[in-house]
């Protein structure tokens, strides 16, 4: 599937001998804390692709072809309001999007002084992936598991994030939260959101 914002283009990761060396040559902008992200690209992105785990984006520039950043969607739930009743937890389910990986390449960046560019990806990508797969199945959120960090946390409330209360944080974490997020902190999007 091909989505075009001018004057960039997304499309999922085929392993294309572009889509290998776009892989090769991405780099992080902060190095440091987006090793991870990195490391998925390079490492898992393909073979998640293949068994159909997690669908994987690469954003370029149309006239140039030059990777600009990149994205990971997969299909999930949100569990909320946890009770306990004659020993058992229940708790409500949300079906959601998670946003799995969202990095902008640090090569692009230097080159064009590109700043805010992940806004222009979330924006006029991801949201609009997730919309269009909400018109044939159940989605009714957008979530997260973001770094702990202050500057992150604050870019994605300005894409419309937002955090649970610490006590239903708490219990969504001990429920949902995967081992390779172990310190990140989950944030929610609703599709509904007066942002769309």
């Amino acid at each position: 599937m091909r989505l075009e914002f001018n004057p960039f283009y997304c499309e999922s990761l085929t392993m294309s001998s572009k889509d290998r060396e776009d892989i090769e040559n991405f780099s992080v902008v902060h190095a440091d804390t987006g090793k991870g992200l990195l490391n998925y690209l390079k490492t898992y992105a393909a073979a998640d692709e293949m068994h159909g785990a997690m669908r994987t984006y690469l954003v370029r520039m149309t006239k140039t072809n030059e990777c600009v950043g990149y994205f990971s969607l997969k299909a999930g739930l949100v569990s909320l309001q946890e009770a306990e009743f004659d020993g058992a937890i229940l708790f409500d389910t949300l079906p959601g999007v998670e946003l799995a990986n969202f990095a902008v390449n640090r090569n692009y960046v230097q080159k064009y002084q590109a700043r805010g560019i992940g806004s222009v990806l979330f924006t006029n990508f991801i949201i609009p992936l997730i919309k269009s797969a909400s018109e044939y199945i159940g989605v009714c959120l957008v979530y997260l598991f973001a770094l702990p960090q202050p500057g992150l946390l604050k870019n994605y409330e300005r894409y419309g994030f937002r955090r649970l209360t610490s006590d239903a944080e708490e219990k969504l974490h001990r429920r949902l939260k995967p081992t390779y997020d172990q310190s990140c902190i989950f944030m929610y999007r609703l599709l509904s959101s007066p942002n769309n």
